[in-house]
This record gives C-alpha cells, sequence and structure tokens, in this order.
C-alpha cells in the first residue's frame, strides 16, 4: 500500500479523497488531544470539540452506504451506561451526577463513530498516525521541561500541555498508551521508509519512554515496566527480547534520578502513599454500604465527605473509583470490557493467521499494541483517578474497529 511510505503527498490525497464524516472524526481527535484554542486563546471562542463531533455524527448519519458493526463490546457499553444512570438515581445526590452524565454519554457516541467510520486499513493507519503525532508533541512538549530542569526530579513533574493530559501523573499514562502504539508501529512500518525517516519517526517510542521519566510519577514508571515486559512476554523472539529487557532496564535505571529512586524505597510509607491507601479504604467501604450501584456516579467527594469527614479528594485508583460509585455491578462490567478488548484483539490476529492468502503484520502487530497499550493504562491507572479520560474508551473504539476491519472484506492487502 502507497500510505505505508507515509509521504506527504500520498497522505494529502488519501485525506482529501475521504468523507467528510472521517475528516470531521479525524479533527475531533486533533482538538481533544492538542487542544490548540487552550494553548492560543485568542482562538478560544467556542467549544470546538462538541462542535467538530456534532458535525461527524450528522455526517455520519446523511450517508447512505453505512456498515454494520456487531460486538460484544458495544453491548457492555450500553450495560455501562445503564449501571451509570442506575447509580445516579439511587446514589447520594442525583444533581451532581446529572451535571456529568455529558462525560460518558461523549465517550459512547465517540466509540460509535469511530467503530463505524474508521473501518478500512487506510483510514485505521492514518488516525494511528495522528493520535502518534499528537502524542509526541505532549512529549516533546514534556521532554523540554525536563531538559530545563536538568534532568532531574521534580515533585511536581512535567505534563503534556494544556487539556487531557496537563497534569504530569495523567500525561503519565499517555505515555504508557502512546509508547508500545509507537514501537509496533515504527517496527512494523520501518522496512517501507528510507533511513532518514526511520530515524525520525524512532523519535515516536524514543520520546515515549522519555515520557515516562520526565513526568516524575513512580505509577507511571510501574506502568512503562509493565509494557515493556508485557511485549517481551509476547515477543516471539525471546533471545532478542530478553537482551533489549536488559539494555531498557538498565537505561532507565540509570536515568531514574536519585530522589526518584528514594521516593520508591519510601512507597507505602510516604504521605502520598498513605493518603492513597486511606482513600482505597476508603472506596472498599463505600461499596460495602452500597454494595449494588455503589454511592453514585461522581458521588465519591460527597461520600467522603458525609461518611469520612474528609476533604474530598479523588479514589486514586480506576478499581476503586468504579467499584465505589458504581458498585459491584459497575466493577464487573468494567471487567468485562477489559476482557473483550483483549479477547477482541486475539481474535484480529487469528483472524490475519486463518487467512493464509494474507499476511498483514500491520494489522497484527496494531492488535498487539492495543493490548499493551491497554495494560499501561490498568497498571499506572492503578494510582490515579482517570476512568473517564480518554485512554480506555479510545483503545476499546481502535480495538472494535481494528477487529472490524479484519473481519471486513476491505481486509485483503498482502504485506
Amino acid at each position: 500500500m502507497d500510505l505505508y511510505r507515509l509521504n506527504f503527498r500520498d497522505i494529502k490525497r488519501t485525506i482529501t479523497t475521504e468523507d467528510k464524516a472521517f475528516v470531521l472524526i479525524m479533527l475531533y481527535l486533533f482538538f481533544e488531544y492538542l487542544r490548540p484554542q487552550t494553548l492560543y486563546p485568542v482562538i478560544d471562542i467556542v467549544p470546538y470539540g462538541k462542535i467538530v463531533i456534532s458535525m461527524c455524527l450528522i455526517a455520519y448519519l446523511l450517508q447512505k452506504k453505512k456498515i454494520k458493526v456487531s460486538n460484544a463490546a458495544s453491548g457492555l457499553m450500553i450495560a455501562f451506561a445503564f449501571v451509570i444512570a442506575m447509580s445516579s438515581f439511587m446514589g447520594l445526590s442525583l444533581n451532581l451526577s446529572i451535571q456529568y452524565w455529558s462525560d460518558f454519554v461523549s465517550w459512547m457516541l465517540v466509540y460509535y463513530l469511530i467503530i463505524h467510520i474508521v473501518n478500512t486499513e487506510k483510514r485505521f493507519l492514518l488516525f494511528i498516525l495522528l493520535f502518534l503525532l499528537c502524542s509526541f508533541k505532549m512529549a516533546q512538549y514534556s521532554l523540554r521541561g525536563w531538559i530545563r530542569g536538568g534532568l532531574g526530579y521534580s515533585s511536581y513533574g512535567f505534563g503534556g500541555g494544556p487539556g487531557w493530559f496537563a497534569n504530569s501523573g495523567e500525561f503519565g499514562i499517555q505515555m504508557c498508551v502512546y509508547f508500545p502504539m509507537a514501537f509496533y508501529f515504527w517496527m512494523t512500518m520501518k522496512e517501507y521508509w528510507p533511513k532518514w525517516k526511520r530515524l525520525a519517526i524512532a523519535l515516536f517510542p524514543i520520546t515515549g519512554m522519555t515520557g515516562m521519566f520526565s513526568s516524575s510519577n513512580r505509577g507511571t514508571l510501574v506502568g512503562g515496566a509493565a509494557v515493556v515486559i508485557w511485549m517481551f512476554l509476547k515477543s516471539r523472539y525471546k533471545f532478542k527480547g530478553l537482551c533489549a529487557l536488559a539494555l531498557v532496564g538498565f537505561l532507565a535505571f540509570q536515568f531514574i534520578p536519585e530522589a526518584q529512586k528514594q521516593r520508591f524505597e519510601a512507597a507505602g510509607e510516604d504521605q502520598t502513599s498513605i493518603t492513597r491507601l486511606d482513600n482505597w479504604e476508603k472506596g472498599l467501604k463505600m461499596v460495602e454500604m452500597y454494595p449494588v450501584f455503589g454511592v453514585g456516579y461522581k458521588n465519591w467527594q460527597v461520600a467522603d465527605r458525609l461518611y469520612f469527614d474528609g476533604n474530598g479528594l479523588l479514589a486514586h485508583n480506576i478499581f476503586v473509583e468504579c467499584m465505589s460509585e458504581l458498585g459491584y455491578s459497575g466493577l464487573v462490567v468494567f471487567i468485562c470490557l477489559i476482557l473483550v478488548t483483549l479477547m477482541n484483539n486475539a481474535k484480529t490476529r487469528k483472524l490475519v493467521i486463518a487467512n493464509r492468502t494474507v499476511e498483514n503484520r500491520f494489522i497484527y502487530n496494531m492488535a498487539h499494541a492495543l493490548d499493551a497499550s491497554l495494560i499501561g493504562y490498568l497498571v499506572s491507572g492503578f494510582f490515579v483517578t482517570v476512568l473517564y479520560y480518554p485512554y480506555f474508551w479510545i483503545n476499546l473504539s481502535l480495538t472494535v474497529a481494528l477487529n472490524n476491519i479484519a473481519k471486513s472484506t476491505q481486509f485483503n492487502q498482502v504485506v
């Protein structure tokens, strides 16, 4: 496929020949991840993301020809929405829950549009490329701050710029998601590029790794380690993988500032750890009191103040956040969504292998990349309150889209 060479003219020609819905979903990703309106306040006059995604929905609905996407994940998304609704009505503050309904509804809409619009290999490649470029922009922004700080430890870390990933912790999770996507993309496509382009795009996974360090976040480094180990375990080349794992571990140890190493040594005993453990304990008590639907969607802070005389700090754990606010019902559905993600990617790889006339390494390796990104999110998210951030929902959307591409008649490109 000509697009594999990543020539600007080929990319431009492909985008200009695509329908409006695809162009708009790409534009939405740009506004959602980079937030140029926040970087340049002079243009921050309208809610760009909401406008673009609304236009995308209209453009898609006006299409005469639509594809049918059947996947268990879609049913689970509806089930999760049902749990959120029930949790809201049966929780501590319905009014507060209603204020945040749009958060999850927006992810349902994005999920629906991505799985129906990103429906060919070309579109998937372009969407992933834009995702990598946006993440690269955040990574180099954080790297510049880290360099200015002397590559040392910073108590507040260096985030990825305005938007979802301004906080160093949230930015670090994005790096755990970005790194495996960038690595598999580079490894799969590099043979189509001249040497200069290989070196240039190698900066994607490199900055993903440096972004983990510049975040100065312990949870991020634990998540990054989990990603690297997962990738090693999934590799067919165990000896090379073991050597690479040892090299990455050695370099990582050299890059970690001494102050950061001391924080790892103090893990579980320092004030940050004690506060997190205290919040996790509160969350477990909340689900004991409200086991079915929890204390209410987005009602954590209300319950904290009401039952524990707390200061309203967040749960700092995606699983505790889920079960305390949505009860065991929400936790079960969330775990099912995780499992269906892994199952979808496994099925995608089997489809590639089963089609003996097709050896499409891009599709195959992107399924591995989405698995590794999920692992990075789940491990690093064990220390941050980010259940309704883009990480999981975009990953799920791309997983279902990739599986649909593997099943469709569009999947006929021999690599």
